[in-house]
């Protein structure tokens, strides 16, 4: 006969070990699962290639570059400035399309974002938008153990600049993949883009953003103003900059508490029956 689960036998102990060390197991099975999971959903809307969009020619059109830049620091001069007078700046498609090619802090998005046009309702961007792809070993060269190889969410987005928190951002109402259809789950983490978060520590585009009240968009054009005596919107947290990444983070928490809560219920029947015994 099989020796019987006493609290004086070691058998329950075991027990106990074991079936901490199948759920451990199932955890740390599941974190790497998962990228591999999202990896596979994200490779039916990308393509392993870029389409690098147009960039705007600095070569000709020194002049507009110029005007522009003299705008942004007159903006820039007034939000500095008497917090009881307005500030306003108003970008058409072109300026901004002109300011991607020719400014530092937006480089980033050369051949990456082309704004197609201005409605009131929406920022239509063309986007060719490099992601991380499916998880694989490092190869030469490359720092860490794992690596990966890009993907490119190439389509059009719809979205409108959000003004939060000190700091200007794109929230992204929709987005088209032609002939594809994009995952829910992905649309969540991709529902705001912090084009600007690099400066928001910027000593010139940090106090900038954080001085400015209103973006919003008319026909036509993108508006950033600062309105005497309306406040800066506050109302976007952090948790909702990283949706996307905080709910993995959440679930993985949740999977890990309920790991250690069961542990803890086992030990604790285990020294009580050995007590009683």
């Amino acid at each position: 006969m099989p020796p019987e689960a006493t609290a004086r036998s070691p058998f329950a102990g075991c027990l106990i070990m074991i079936l901490a060390v199948f759920i451990l197991v199932g955890v740390v099975a599941f974190t790497a699962w998962l990228p591999f999971k999202q990896a596979g959903e994200m490779e039916k809307f990308t393509a392993p290639s870029p389409a690098p969009l147009p960039v705007e020619p600095l070569e000709g059109n020194e002049a507009k570059v110029k005007e522009l830049t003299a705008r942004l620091e007159k903006f820039r001069d007034e939000l500095a400035g008497d917090a009881a007078k307005p500030a306003r700046l108003e970008l058409d498609a072109a300026d901004l399309n002109l300011a991607i090619a020719s400014f530092e802090p937006v480089k980033q998005l050369r051949g990456t974002f082309r704004i197609r046009e201005i409605t009131k309702d929406a920022l239509v961007i063309d986007i060719n938008y490099k992601l991380n792809g499916r998880p694989r070993l490092a190869k030469d060269g490359e720092e860490g153990p794992l690596g990966s190889d890009p993907r490119y969410l190439i389509g059009t987005l719809k979205g409108h600049p959000l003004l939060a928190r000190r700091e200007l951002a794109l929230k992204v109402d929709s987005l088209e993949v032609p002939g594809k259809t994009v995952a829910d789950g992905f649309m969540q983490h991709f529902s705001t883009l912090r084009l600007f978060e690099a400066s928001v520590k910027d000593p010139v585009l940090g106090p900038a953003m954080a001085a400015m009240t209103r973006s919003e968009l008319e026909p036509g054009k993108l508006v950033l103003s600062r309105i005497p005596g309306e406040a800066a919107p506050e109302v976007t947290s952090d948790a909702a900059f990283r949706e996307g990444g905080g709910r993995i983070i959440k679930w993985l928490g949740i999977l890990a508490c309920v790991f250690l809560a069961f542990v803890g219920i086992l030990v604790f029947v285990g020294l009580r029956k050995k007590r009683t015994a």
